[in-house]
C-alpha cells in the first residue's frame, strides 16, 4: 500500500476534494505550481523568517511590518523565539526529523515563542482572513508532543492585510481531543486509499484547481 504522510494543508486538500488529493499526492500526475498570490505569500513570509531569524532587513513589499517584528522581539530574558521549526511525529506519535522514513505528520510553525511551561505560535497569512483553527489545533497539538514542559499554548493567525489577529488557548489536557480530531481525518484518507475510492467534490475552487484539465466537473 502507498506510504501517505499528512499535514494541514495535505488533510484539507482531501476535505476540499479527494479527486484532486489522489491525482496530486497519490497518483502523483499534476501538481500545484500556484499564482501570482501564492508567489507574493511566499516572499512576504521569506521577508518575515530573514528578518526575525537572521535579523536581515525586510524587503521593500514588507517593510510595513517592522513593527510588529520589533513587538514580537520584545521577550523576556529568558524566552526562546523560534521561525520555521519543523515538527514532525511518526505514526506512533513520537518526534521524528522531517526527512527520516517515519516521517508521518508534519507542520512548520511560522514562528514560536517558548517561556516556562508556556508557548506561543504565530502564523502569518496574507490573504483573505478566513481563519481555519484546524491548523492551530494541529500546531498547538506539534507543541505539546515536542515540548513536555509546555502546559499552555496559545495560537493565533496573525491576518498581515489587515493587521488582524485571531486566536485560541489550548492545554495540554486538550491533547486527547485534538489528536482524535487529526486521527479522524487521517483514517477518512486511509479509507480512501484501502478501497480506492476518490470522489470528486465540486466546489468554487474547482476553477483554480491543476485538475481542471481532465476533470468532468471543472468543464
Amino acid at each position: 500500500m502507498t506510504k501517505l504522510s499528512h499535514s494541514h494543508s495535505a488533510l484539507k486538500l482531501y476535505d476540499n476534494c479527494p479527486k484532486n488529493y489522489f491525482h496530486q499526492r497519490v497518483e502523483k500526475s499534476v501538481r500545484d505550481e500556484g499564482n501570482a498570490v501564492t508567489a507574493y505569500g511566499e516572499r512576504i513570509h521569506k521577508a518575515l523568517e530573514d528578518r526575525l531569524g537572521k535579523g536581515e532587513p525586510l524587503s521593500q513589499e514588507a517593510r510595513r511590518y517592522e513593527a510588529l517584528c520589533s513587538r514580537l522581539e520584545k521577550l523576556p530574558e529568558d524566552a526562546v523565539l523560534t521561525v520555521e521549526e519543523e515538527m514532525t511525529l511518526n505514526a506512533d506519535l513520537e518526534p521524528t526529523g522531517w526527512w527520516d522514513h517515519d516521517a508521518w505528520l508534519r507542520s512548520k510553525l511560522d514562528v514560536l515563542v517558548r517561556h516556562g511551561n508556556k508557548a506561543q505560535v504565530y502564523d502569518w497569512k496574507t490573504g483573505k482572513r478566513r481563519p481555519d483553527f484546524d491548523q492551530l489545533e494541529l500546531f498547538a497539538l506539534q507543541v505539546f508532543k515536542h515540548y513536555p514542559e509546555i502546559e499552555r499554548v496559545k495560537a493565533a493567525f496573525i491576518w498581515l492585510k489587515d493587521m488582524k489577529l485571531d486566536s485560541e488557548n489550548y492545554s495540554r489536557d486538550d491533547v486527547p481531543a485534538l489528536l482524535e480530531k487529526v486521527l479522524s481525518k487521517v483514517s477518512r484518507i486511509e479509507a480512501s486509499l484501502e478501497h480506492d475510492n476518490w470522489p470528486a467534490k465540486p466546489s468554487g475552487l474547482c476553477n483554480w484547481c491543476p485538475c481542471r484539465s481532465f476533470c468532468e466537473y471543472s468543464k
